[in-house]
């Protein structure tokens, strides 16, 4: 009985949450989602400071491109660099059986 209760208030909460946002239109228009972290600010004015701390959207694309460009350039440097290692793993290893 317990656990039923305790899943019924977790799905109320994530469903609630749900209606909320849609009904907001929190992933509408930027004018709707402005006016909501407006509000937001005005009734919690300790989120003031982590509203001025979040990134721009141009910061966040320009981290995401930079990690994914960071990430592709890595893969690639040991995708060259894996015959260089395979022939020295393969020489360690021989040189270890061989004594």
């Amino acid at each position: 009985m317990a656990s039923l209760l305790k899943w019924a208030t977790k799905l109320a909460i994530v469903g609630g949450a749900t209606v909320l946002v849609f009904n907001r239109e929190v992933f509408g228009t930027n004018k709707y989602t402005k006016q909501i972290i407006n509000e937001v600010r005005t009734s919690l004015p300790d989120t003031a400071e982590v509203f001025d701390q979040m990134p721009t959207k141009r910061e966040l694309n320009d981290a995401i491109v930079n990690s994914w460009n960071s990430g592709v350039q890595t893969t690639f440097k040991w995708l060259a660099d894996a015959p260089t290692h395979t022939c020295q793993l393969f020489s360690s290893l021989s040189k270890k059986i061989n004594g």
